[in-house]
Formats: structure tokens, sequence, C-alpha cells
């Protein structure tokens, strides 16, 4: 057991799994309701938290600190727990858990102690960003931050946490060299050391390396995180596929979005594949997605939610569409989000540049259009608009474009995901936009403007 523990707290978690290993085919000879059990339980939920586990590591820790609480002692292994317990509920987004958590050991004499009152408030931190309370996030982490500073533990083990979450709070403000600052800072603490943190550490990354428009990069570093947790599959790898999901569509790379798609949770799969539906001119689909979703959501989905509504809203010229968008940047305003609204679909963006710049700008509606234009000129070179034609083809007209050639109306459909009435649509507007009346003719004229 020892041996074990200072292994995985080392970082050299491989081999402290082994000794876990060798515990566990001793473990029919132990009393479940011994402190052996209690301490095995225990540090098979760090092993657990460490390697991306989180689901598995909650069950452990609350069945160890059972068995410490009913032999009354042991108040070290308690303390130790409650901090796997904070991580874990942390890392699988269960924000009413970790409240939970903090308030128990806030109330808790032998856990209040000032190390674990600080690694609450950096779950607290995390798990208020996750879910979209960008305040009560910055306080938390505020509050650890300064704990730590005090105590010295800038490097500890949850400072990892606090620290993701301030650089998550300097994307939302679009503050680029802040948030790699910090998220350097989280890589450094948890790198060789905490595989799952660091692989999160590495997502985030990614993130702000594709807010500024550098996709392939971030794509790489999407595929580093992965090595990270390379030998333990786990419920923290979804969040991965999310990430690459939304990359490959940015690229215009609808099937990989898709196929990455398929496999998300089901709030992430109805957002994911909604926005690949808006992607591909398909309004009417991406609303069913929308509609599927529970009710009962985060802030953050349900703002998602709200600004991919908008945006159908604008594809299909909804007469109430100014006010869609109006009451989504007063959500905006409330809730303090900003780098959402202007990444989360292009026809929400493109909106804002076109008829929210005539509006007599407040301060945040100021920063919102400045990012709005900073994120169109930084999304990734896509042939949508091209020279010779009346206007430029959207996205979606250009994935059409590249099939008519060689697919019929059912097999475009099928590539794209998208209904055939959905095709003949946009088929009818590339006609326009080309000066065309017919298949053929819109073949040679695009052939022309070399389109094709």
């Amino acid at each position: 057991m020892p041996l074990a523990t200072d292994l995985l707290v080392a970082g050299d978690v491989s081999h402290g799994a082994d000794y876990l290993d060798m515990i566990d085919r001793a473990a029919p000879h132990v009393d479940p309701d011994s402190c052996l059990a209690a301490q095995i339980a225990g540090t098979r939920a760090l092993q657990y938290l460490l390697t991306g586990h989180a689901d598995d590591a909650v069950p452990e820790a609350l069945a160890s600190r059972d068995i410490w609480q009913r032999q009354d002692s042991a108040d070290e292994w308690i303390i130790a727990t409650t901090a796997v317990l904070l991580r874990a509920y942390a890392y699988l987004g269960d924000y009413e858990a970790v409240e939970r958590e903090a308030s128990r050991a806030a109330a808790t004499p032998e856990v209040a102690q000032p190390v674990i009152l600080a690694a609450a408030h950096s779950a607290q931190a995390i798990a208020r960003l996750e879910f979209g309370l960008i305040g009560g996030a910055e306080e938390a982490a505020v509050a650890a931050d300064e704990v730590a500073t005090r105590l010295g533990l800038g490097q500890h083990y949850f400072a990892a946490d606090y620290l993701r979450t301030l650089a998550g709070l300097a994307l939302e403000r679009r503050d680029f060299d802040e948030a790699e600052r910090l998220n350097g800072r989280a890589l450094a603490i948890s790198a060789r050391r905490q595989p799952s943190a660091e692989y999160l550490a590495l997502l985030d990354l990614a993130a702000i390396r594709a807010g500024q428009g550098q996709v392939h990069e971030a794509l790489a570093i999407v595929e580093n995180a992965r090595h990270v947790l390379a030998d333990w599959n786990g419920v923290l790898l979804d969040r991965a596929d999310e990430l690459e999901a939304l990359l490959r569509l940015s690229l215009g790379d609808l099937d990989r979005a898709v196929n990455l798609a398929s496999a998300l949770p089901s709030e992430s799969r109805l957002l994911t594949l909604a926005r690949i539906a808006l992607d591909a001119g398909d309004w009417s689909q991406a609303e069913e997605h929308l509609a599927s979703m529970p009710g009962q959501v985060s802030v953050r989905r349900a703002m998602a939610k709200q600004i991919l509504l908008a945006a159908s809203a604008i594809e299909r010229n909804d007469p109430m569409v100014a006010t869609s968008v109006a009451d989504l940047v007063d959500a905006a305003r409330r809730r303090g989000f900003c780098h959402a609204v202007v990444t989360t679909a292009p026809q929400v963006t493109g909106y804002l540049i076109e008829h929210f710049t005539r509006v007599r700008p407040d301060p945040f509606l100021e920063r919102l259009i400045a990012a709005a234009l900073e994120a169109r000129n930084s999304e990734p070179d896509r042939p949508a608009a091209c020279r010779g034609l009346t206007e430029p083809l959207t996205d979606a007209e250009w994935r059409v474009l590249k099939l008519l050639p060689t697919s019929t109306y059912l097999q475009m459909a099928e590539s794209l995901y998208i209904s055939r009435n959905t095709v003949k649509t946009h088929l009818r507007s590339i006609y326009h936009k080309l000066v065309v009346t017919s298949r053929a003719e819109a073949i040679q004229r695009a052939v022309d403007l070399r389109l094709l």
C-alpha cells in the first residue's frame, strides 16, 4: 500500500497501478470493513482519478470514506478521499456534487484544513466555469489562488484546476496571451505527474489555438492530449472527440465531424450535430436536434442552444430574428459570455457585424462586435467566397457545388447529411449566383471560374 500510494502521488501512475493490481489479487482475504480495505479503495480512487476514470473514482472514494467514518479514525484518509471526490466530480462536470462536497468539507472540522478548502475552491472554480457560471468561477478561482499564494502552494496538485479556470475566463474575454500564460502554468504542474489534469490542460490549449484561428495546430494538440491517456480509456476521452468534431467542422470536414459527434454523450452529441446541420445549411435538422435536448441543462449548454437557435432563425429568414439576436446579446451580457457567442455559429457572428454595428453601442456590445470581427478574420481559409460570382457561395453551397458533376440529388443529400429539398434549395441559390439556369451550365460556369 505505501508503495502504490507513493508512486501514484509522485506521478508514476503505471507502476502504482501495478502494485494496486497485486493488492487486488489478495483482496479476497481482506476484511471489507477493515482499515486496509478503506486504504485500498481510497488509493484505487486516486488511480482512477489520475487516469481519466473519474466516474470510477467516485464510488471507490465514497466506499473508502464510508469505512473510515464507521471506524471513526484516520482523519487524513477522509481528507484525502474528500480531495479526490472534489476533483472527480469537477472532471465529470457535476456542478451540484462539487458544491455539495465543498460545503461538507467547510462544515467538517477534521477536513476543513486550508489546503483542502483551497482544493475545494479550485474544484468549484472549474466546475462553475464548465457549468457556465462565469462570475462564480472567477470568485472561486481567486479565492483558491489567494490561499495557495499565502501558503506557498502555487505548485500543489489542486492549483492546476484554478489556473485552468483563470485561463478559461481569459479565453472567454478573448485575452489569448493571458489564457496561454495561465494554461502554461497549469501544464507545468500537471505534466508527467497527473495524466488526467495534463490531458484537460492540453485540450484547453487546443481551444486557445482554435480561437486564434490555428486550427491545424489545435488538432495536433488534441492528438497529443489523447496520447497522455492512451493507456487508459476513460470517460474524459469524450472531450477530445467533441473538440475535434468542432475543429473538423471549422475546416469543412463534415464526414469526420459527424462520425465523432455520433459517439458523444447525449447533450454534447445533439449540440454538435445541430452545429453540423447548420453548417450544411439544414436549419430544420438543426432545430430537431436542439428540440431533442433535455429541458434542464447547464447554463453553458443553454447558451449554446440559444446561439444555435438564433443562427437557425437567421438561416430561415425568420421575421423575429432581430429580437432573437437581441435577446441573445442580453443573455450574454448578463452571464459574462463573449468568446462563445462569436465562435459557436458563423451566422450569428455575421449578423452581429452586419446589423449591430449600426446600433448605439454600450461597452459590452463594443467588445462583442470587436470580438466578432476578430473571430471572422481568424476563421480557417475555406473556398466559400470566390471572385466572378454575383455574391459569394456559402460553405454549404460550396460543398454541394463540388459534388454537382459526379452525384445525383440523392447522393448529395446522403453525402452531406441533408435532405433532398435542402440540396435543391442550395442548387437554386448556386444557379442564381453563377447566373445560369441548368446543371450543365452551372458545371461549365464553375469550371470557367476555376471553382471546379
